[in-house]
């Protein structure tokens, strides 16, 4: 990353919260051993607050960031990424036909097409409106703090489907501010999503360029993000303050769930193993990060699928969804009521880290059935 950076000019890296923070600080230790000066920064941005300053509230149901994520949305879901609170929505939730139930998700027959007519609803665009317009000015705001939107500077986050970049870029250039340059470990742009050929550089795989295919494990942003754990809450909004700047509101201080599971520990073992590295730091590593990856997240031992598996990973943007990240596959309800189709996925992000945590029962039904789609982790399609 520092090295294409180098390579493109640009003088200044702005590090993207949260997966950015620990690549901020990896950066911080490489620079000096690579003899490369560049002005470094960790950011502050969420697609709580980035995606809802490019929406148009005048056609919310087309927005795909309020319906999608890991677990797909469910009421709760929806009317926190709306900054709503559902009990002051109770009528038009009635009237658009939502179910409350927090088991009823968008990807389930009605439920979206109910959360669709609800967020189309005249009282909910109204007051998204008012939302939208001051996110949409205090975001354009701390970009020009930052600089976040200058053609010089790269912007570093984790991947993915570059959604929220484009959120970004879209708000700074109906400013007429400048597109800067992206940085990312993986990047699987969907047809719905947003990507720049000439702008975005991915280290590991880019799945619009079908660069680097065989160098993805399966489900790797669940890996990647859980690599990249922040040490705050979720952006949850910006504020001006009385000297006029724009600061960021956290929804919380401090990632309680992440340092009770050991984040302090594992960033001192990265930020060891950065300082003890020597000589040549610019070989191609990345056939050897593929295998590394590949043995921990698809062939876990016992011992990591039960230390790693336990991390509180949360995919939704408002931090709504917190589960471990592997649980065991419970024999008596593992198979899906339609048919022989093998262990119901569920919420569990990693499969293999499941599977390692299961009877020797459950895991022979896998080995031997024909498993969905979602088993496969591949890029969704959404």
């Amino acid at each position: 990353m520092l090295r294409e950076a180098q390579a493109r000019k640009l003088r200044r890296l702005r590090f993207l919260s949260r997966d950015g923070q620990v690549l901020f600080e990896l950066a911080r230790h490489l620079a000096p051993k690579l003899r490369i000066d560049i002005d470094l920064e960790y950011v502050y941005s969420s697609r709580l607050t980035w995606s809802l300053a490019a929406t148009d509230p005048g056609n919310l149901s087309s927005a795909q960031w309020l319906f999608n994520s890991f677990m797909k949305s469910n009421v709760t879901d929806v009317c926190a990424r709306l900054g709503l609170a559902v009990e002051d929505y109770r009528p038009e939730l009635a009237a658009a036909g939502v179910s409350l139930d927090p088991e009823h998700r968008a990807d389930q027959a009605g439920q979206l097409e109910a959360l669709h007519r609800f967020v189309e609803s005249r009282d909910v665009s109204a007051a998204v409106a008012e939302r939208v317009a001051a996110m949409r000015s205090l975001l354009a705001d701390y970009a020009a703090e930052h600089a976040l939107a200058e053609p010089d500077t790269g912007l570093v986050d984790a991947g993915w489907t570059g959604r929220m970049i484009g959120s970004l870029v879209s708000v700074c250039e109906a400013r007429g501010m400048s597109r800067p340059h992206v940085l990312l470990w993986g990047h699987e742009p969907r047809a719905t999503g947003w990507t720049d050929p000439e702008r975005v550089a991915a280290y590991m795989y880019d799945t619009s360029r079908r660069k680097g295919l065989d160098l993805r494990v399966p489900d790797a942003p669940f890996i990647v993000e859980t690599f990249c754990m922040g040490d705050h809450g979720i952006v949850s909004g910006y504020q001006r303050t009385q000297a006029g700047t724009i600061e960021p509101i956290l929804s919380a201080e401090t990632n309680t769930a992440a340092a009770a599971w050991g984040l302090q520990l594992y960033r001192s073992v990265l930020y060891a193993f950065c300082d003890a590295l020597d000589g040549d730091l610019d070989g191609d590593v990345r056939p050897l990060v593929y295998e590394a990856m590949d043995a921990f997240w698809c062939h876990p031992t016992r011992e990591e699928a039960e230390a790693w598996g336990s991390y509180p990973y949360d995919s939704d943007p408002a931090g709504t969804a917190a589960r471990r990240l592997a649980r065991a596959f419970n024999p008596d309800t593992a198979r899906k009521p339609e048919g022989n189709v093998g262990p119901a996925r569920g919420d569990r992000a990693w499969l293999a880290g499941s599977l390692t945590l299961s009877t020797p029962a459950v895991r022979a039904e896998f080995a031997a059935t024909e498993l969905g789609p979602d088993w496969n982790g591949a890029p969704a399609t959404d």
